[in-house]
């Protein structure tokens, strides 16, 4: 959908809590914190750290199984992810609540390459990285998945991916490739993969992406198809968009969407998507009004609003 991936790691902020000037009697010029911005840091930290301290934990396990000198691999295990809480108010239904959560866990002593995931969001595996969590109504965001994922980088314009674990409740292995052609006037992308599950079968699927730039801004076509084995029919989607980077704060991306369900049931979506820095560099705010022509509705028009808090946490 419309906006932006969160997939994207933020950087870890260790800055210091933005300060004002107070004059005491004696006349000297002291720092005082704010109150809130201090609170706000220290939420943050602990949940960085608690974070940082899993990785550490299940990185040093492997100790406990085979004989392995830390000091032989400087690199620290680390985390890193996100969590967006979100608000999306629509012509049929004013209390749509869509929580999501991810988390990436980097552990060195397992493997350089290998990473465990967990999170409620399986969506930002098929999507752009300006491309928002979907506005559909079905999608379920109450399903816990958690994967190990290994990634070797060819180069920088191909790697592969293979993932094994657990989602829609289901057993499931992954293999994917990412091939890009990238030119000073056009980027280009296609994303081949297949995928097992242990009750839907295999669901391959495949992505292709054209993007031309333009300055600080970009337009973007993109095209996806995925059929799952028990399903009648294969899933479709096709998007334009423009994205505007008015500023290291701000980000306004724009577009029209057309997608085809599992059911062959089409939906029509245009969207205005806005991204703004609230605090230092890991707290947004996104809001995104969008107008819809579904199938199951008649193609009757629907407006809705989708409002949403995103707090990234990690290291680099």
């Amino acid at each position: 959908m419309l906006g932006f991936s969160f997939t994207l790691q933020a950087k870890s902020n260790k800055e210091q809590p933005i300060a004002t000037e107070n004059v005491t009697s004696q006349g000297l010029l002291i720092e005082e914190e704010k109150p809130s911005d201090n609170r706000v840091d220290e939420i943050q930290d602990v949940i960085d750290t608690m974070m940082q301290d899993t990785a550490s934990w299940l990185d040093n396990i492997v100790d406990n199984i085979v004989d392995n000198n830390s000091d032989t691999n400087p690199k620290k295990a680390s985390a890193r992810g996100y969590i967006q809480l979100g608000w999306m108010p629509r012509t049929s239904d004013w209390s749509e609540l869509n929580p999501k959560f991810k988390v990436r866990l980097s552990l060195p002593r397992w493997n350089d390459k290998l990473s465990l995931v967990f999170d409620n969001d399986d969506e930002d595996e098929i999507k752009l990285d300006y491309e928002a969590s979907s506005i559909d109504q079905g999608s379920e965001t109450d399903e816990f998945n958690i994967a190990m994922q290994y990634v070797k980088k060819i180069n920088d314009y191909l790697n592969v991916k293979y993932k094994v674990g657990i989602s829609k409740d289901q057993l499931f292995v992954r293999s994917e490739i990412k091939r890009r052609w990238i030119t000073d006037r056009y980027h280009v992308g296609i994303v081949p993969r297949l995928d097992y599950f242990h009750r839907d079968g295999w669901a391959p699927s495949i992505k292709g992406i054209f993007t031309i730039p333009m300055n600080d801004n970009l337009i973007s076509f993109s095209t996806s198809w995925q059929k799952f084995e028990k399903e009648k029919y294969s899933r479709k989607k096709i998007g334009l968009y423009y994205v505007s980077h008015n500023s290291a704060e701000k980000e306004l991306v724009s577009g029209i969407q057309y997608f085809n369900n599992e059911y062959s049931k089409e939906t029509f979506l245009v969207s205005i998507r806005q991204r703004n820095l609230l605090y230092k560099n890991w707290f947004f705010l996104e809001f995104e009004p969008f107008l819809e022509f579904a199938q199951e509705n008649d193609y009757r028009r629907e407006l809705g609003l989708a409002i949403r808090l995103i707090a990234y946490y990690g290291a680099n």
